[in-house]
């Protein structure tokens, strides 16, 4: 029977940690974190489970972040940064824009729709932003400041956009940025079941 054992563990290979660049590390982090929350919110997650899916220990992941709350943020303004590069691209925006009065209704029309076609492309990171920002209207969460700040920003961005072509601009942007998260959840809601693009 000892020996049994001792061939056992003698055939036993040792869990292998890879070392990653730090940036590629930090990226994989930030990736996994997307997918657990998206599908357990931000209160299901672990740093524990997040760790082993990422072939870390707890300290070997605190160490990119620092905590989960700021692993948390840190994954939120990675998203958000790429997104606003992203759509910027795609709509033909070049440089810092201090003004949209130049923009015809056209132009301003074709930036929504890139936005709303950009959310189909990526429905884990849409079910994550959905998902906290639900959870974000809990006092003490941490996201709670980050999603009030990004309405904030999001609510005068629509309203610069429509200032120039609409008689009521910040009721006007109030309710873009309605239609946008509710068509986003029913489409969730529903599988993805019918054409966002379309419908919006």
């Amino acid at each position: 029977m000892l020996q049994l054992g001792s061939r056992l563990m003698s055939t036993a290979k040792p869990r292998v940690r890879t070392r990653l660049d730090a940036d590629v590390r930090r990226e994989q982090i930030l990736e996994e974190t997307m997918r657990i929350i998206s599908q357990q919110g931000y209160n299901g997650f672990s740093i524990q489970e997040l760790a082993q899916r990422c072939g870390l220990t707890n300290a070997g992941l605190l160490y990119y972040f620092g905590s989960k709350e700021r692993l948390l943020i840190a994954l939120l303004e990675d998203r958000d940064r790429r997104d606003k590069a992203a759509v910027r691209a795609a709509a033909g925006l070049t440089g810092p824009r201090e003004s949209y009065k130049d923009m015809s209704l056209e132009e301003t029309l074709k930036v929504f729709r890139v936005m709303v076609k950009r959310n189909t492309t990526q429905p884990e990171l849409i079910r994550l932003y959905t998902v906290l920002r639900a959870e974000s209207l809990s006092k003490g969460h941490p996201a709670r400041e980050f999603f009030a700040a990004r309405e904030a920003y999001v609510l005068k961005s629509f309203h610069a956009m429509v200032a120039h072509l609409v008689q009521h601009p910040r009721s006007t942007a109030r309710q873009l940025m309605a239609l946008m998260t509710g068509l986003q959840e029913q489409w969730l809601r529903s599988d993805h079941q019918f054409d966002m693009v379309a419908e919006w």
